[in-house]
Formats: structure tokens, C-alpha cells, sequence
């Protein structure tokens, strides 16, 4: 065998055997690179959550979700299903949570960007958004390092978009993502996997993106609707399920 086919042969050995596949890396940060140039976006879909009942037995829920986002400071999220609705919103200065079921809201002093308000929602007040990590893939650096395996799966196709499956594992989480081929390189669908849990329930998401929308203030302000109450932060899910409206919030 000459030695340049030898050399290569090495490469794609040492390659093989390693945990993490250049490949997968390379093409979630074309994936970061590309969300960084879009000013304004909006993304609509469907997710599944999977609860865990003491039995170990595994129930999945499904609903909607609704982003639409303008960078550096300002969104509006809507999340709905038949056990949940909840509406998020950030005008750069302040972050508001709304039960529009029981008619709750609650704010807070927001930080100067997404990235940062997002951190303090989850850190101070244990409100993760959903599908975060749109907002914050390129700007967190220390999502590589957290990274302890990656691959490239295989082509396949999410409805009509064709796209490239990738897994990823982490301590505490192993994800999937499957990513748009061609000039666009967007996310279709992610898995999520808890493995805090030992039943590792998932969360699923299938993705459609608009990044021609321009949303203006008034598209991403909350307005308090009549009758809507304001309570403190930390009481929101407490109140909304004091209310006598179960599970249905």
C-alpha cells in the first residue's frame, strides 16, 4: 500500500475509534454559525414530554410551541397542551411568565440579552424555556467541552426536508439532532434524554422555521389581559395549581 493511502488509512482508523466524530462537531457549529445571522426568526412545532410515574412506567404528553424571537432582546414564547399553556415574553428589560388559563402572570428584572436572561430564568427562578438552546448555540463556549460523544448517524428526511441525523452525549443528557442540508443548515427535529432519571424519559421536537419574519415591539410585548392577576415569581405554578384547575393550567 503507498504510504499517502497508508497514512490516510491510519487516519480514518484513529478517527473511527475516537468518541467524538469531527464531522458531527463541524456541523453543529455550520448549524451555530448560520442561527447567528438570523436578526429575527420564528419557529413553530410539535413536542412530546414523556412523565414518569412511581411504577417506572412512561407516559408521553404531546402540544404546540410557538418562538418568534428578535435578537439581541426580545421574544415571545407559547407553549400549549392539554395539561399546560404558558406564555413567555422578554422586551430587553423585563421577563414575564403568563398562565393565560388561570389568568396569572409574574415578572422579573431581565438581563441586557437572551443568552443571559435565559441563564438567570433557569438559575434564579428554575424556569427553563423551551428549545433554549436556539437562542444560545455560538454564544455558549462551553457547550464543546461538555460535549463527550459525538456521531454522524445518516441522511433521512423530516416531511419534506432532507437532512443528516447527528447524537451527541453529555453527562447528564444525550441529544439528537437532525439538521436541513443545503444553504440553510437548520435544525428539523431534536431528542432529548434525560439520563438524571434511570427511566431516561425523552422530549421531542419536530421544527419549522420562518426567518424572513420581522416582528416588531408591539409582536413581542405582553400586554395583561383584563382580569389577569399579577402574583410574585416564585408563586406561579403554585397559585395557578391552587386555583382548582388540576392539570389543565
Amino acid at each position: 500500500m503507498p504510504i499517502a493511502a497508508q497514512a490516510q488509512s491510519a487516519a480514518t482508523a484513529a478517527d473511527a475509534s475516537s468518541p467524538i466524530d469531527p464531522a458531527a462537531m463541524k456541523a453543529m457549529d455550520g448549524m451555530s454559525a448560520f442561527l447567528l445571522t438570523l436578526g429575527s426568526f420564528r419557529v413553530t412545532g410539535e413536542a412530546t414530554t414523556e412523565q414518569v410515574l412511581l411504577t417506572g412506567q412512561k407516559i408521553q404528553f404531546g402540544g404546540t410551541f410557538d418562538i418568534l424571537a428578535r435578537r439581541p432582546d426580545a421574544f415571545k414564547i407559547v407553549t400549549d397542551s392539554d395539561r399546560q399553556s404558558r406564555e413567555m415574553y422578554y422586551d430587553g428589560k423585563t421577563f414575564t411568565i403568563f398562565a393565560p388559563r388561570v389568568g396569572y402572570y409574574a415578572s422579573f428584572a431581565a438581563a441586557s440579552s437572551i443568552g443571559l436572561t435565559i441563564d438567570k430564568a433557569k438559575r434564579e427562578y428554575d424556569i427553563e424555556l423551551p428549545l433554549a438552546d436556539l437562542f444560545t448555540w455560538g454564544t455558549d463556549q462551553t457547550l464543546r467541552s461538555r460535549v463527550q460523544e459525538a456521531m454522524v448517524v445518516r441522511p433521512e428526511t423530516i416531511g419534506e426536508r432532507k437532512c443528516m441525523h447527528y447524537a451527541f452525549r453529555q453527562e447528564k443528557v444525550d441529544w439528537q439532532i437532525w439538521i436541513e442540508d443545503g444553504a440553510r443548515p437548520l435544525p428539523c427535529k431534536m431528542v432529548i434524554t434525560n439520563k438524571d432519571d434511570p427511566a431516561m424519559p425523552q422530549y421531542v421536537a419536530v421544527l419549522h422555521w420562518d426567518t424572513q419574519v420581522k416582528p416588531g415591539p408591539a409582536d413581542l410585548a405582553f400586554t395583561p389581559p383584563a382580569g389577569a392577576h399579577r402574583i410574585t415569581m416564585a408563586d406561579i405554578d403554585g397559585t395557578a395549581a391552587a386555583s382548582g384547575k388540576g392539570e389543565a393550567q
